[in-house]
């Protein structure tokens, strides 16, 4: 089936009056206030941006010790250049609230003004077939899949978020650049959308739990990897690595096929040596605030955060209950 010819049907945001509510008012406020600030120019953006990581950096102690742990375990790097990447790590999250509010809300015209360039293009340009299309998730991952879709029409795969208001943002936004989304519980439709000729997006560097997951070297470290891309590749699905990085204010966007194979772990690691290898372009810029290793076996090597998993056991509870 061409892709030409293949509508898939996107998940569209509800507003109901739950969005209305008082708990919501204040994330609604700071929604606005952001979309107002992405009227800036992209150059004031992303100083306004190393501001505010700089911020972020100094109120967010658990996320800093996160950070300092999977750069220690990935890199090894210890005591000042340690700290100096970190502080890095947390300017480029800061512009990437502002990349990301640009990748919502900026006209197609504002868009195409930000100094892109495209490697190996015509792997996916010339493909008369779907395909999985896998990215890495990095502090400016909106923007790259605004981009992105720039030069090909995408679909993809998404977390439901905890908060109502942002997640009807959020895929209220996708919506206007990719061609339809799904949430990250509906795989077997994703499968459907891939052999119907869909250019997939799917990230599958974060820890998804041991279910869905194999432990896999990531940086010479076993982590959880999720087996989905594996599974595709042993049914002769191709899958894509696209990655984006930032290379002297210009977006540079490189395709690389991901050789197939019938043995998931021969497949695994080298996907993971394929996100190695990309995160190594723009170190800063990649998602080092995840616990990337929090399924390891054994005594956690993250400090706990208390208050955060009340919060989680609570909203479990409440869904139970419903």
């Amino acid at each position: 089936m061409s892709r030409l010819k293949f509508i898939p049907k996107s998940t569209k945001p509800k507003f109901s009056k739950e969005l209305l509510s008082p708990a919501s008012l204040l994330t609604w406020l700071g929604l606005f206030l952001l979309w107002l600030v992405s009227l800036l120019s992209y150059q004031t953006l992303m100083k306004l941006g190393n501001v505010l990581g700089v911020l972020i950096y100094k109120i967010s102690p658990h996320r800093r010790e996160i950070s300092k742990i999977n750069l220690n375990q990935c890199l090894q790097l210890e005591n000042d250049k340690l700290e100096e990447l970190v502080k890095l790590n947390f300017k480029a999250t800061g512009r990437g609230i502002f990349e990301m509010a640009t990748a919502w809300w900026a006209s197609d015209k504002k868009i195409q003004k930000i100094s892109t360039k495209i490697i190996n293009e015509d792997l996916l340009k010339d493909s008369d077939t779907g395909a999985l299309v896998l990215l890495k998730h990095s502090t400016h991952l909106e923007l790259d899949i605004r981009l992105l879709s720039q030069y090909f029409p995408l679909t993809g795969m998404f977390k439901e978020q905890t908060n109502k208001a942002i997640n009807y943002t959020m895929i209220r936004a996708r919506n206007n650049y990719v061609r339809a989304a799904l949430t990250n519980k509906e795989a077997v439709k994703a499968i459907k959308w891939i052999k119907a000729g869909e250019f997939f997006l799917y990230a599958a560097d974060q820890d998804y739990g041991m279910k869905v997951s194999k432990m896999i070297p990531f940086f010479e470290r076993d982590a959880a990897t999720v087996t989905f891309p594996a599974f595709l590749s042993s049914k002769n699905i191709k899958v894509i690595f696209a990655d984006v990085s930032k290379i002297e204010d210009t977006y540079v966007i490189e395709l690389q096929c991901l050789e197939s194979s019938k043995d998931e772990e021969v497949f695994l690691k080298d996907m993971n040596l394929t996100y190695q290898k990309f995160i190594k372009k723009e170190t800063e810029a990649y998602l080092w605030t995840h616990r990337r290793f929090k399924s390891n076996e054994g005594q956690s090597i993250y400090p706990n955060w208390s208050s955060r998993e009340k919060r989680r056991a609570k909203r479990r509870a409440k869904q139970k209950g419903n």
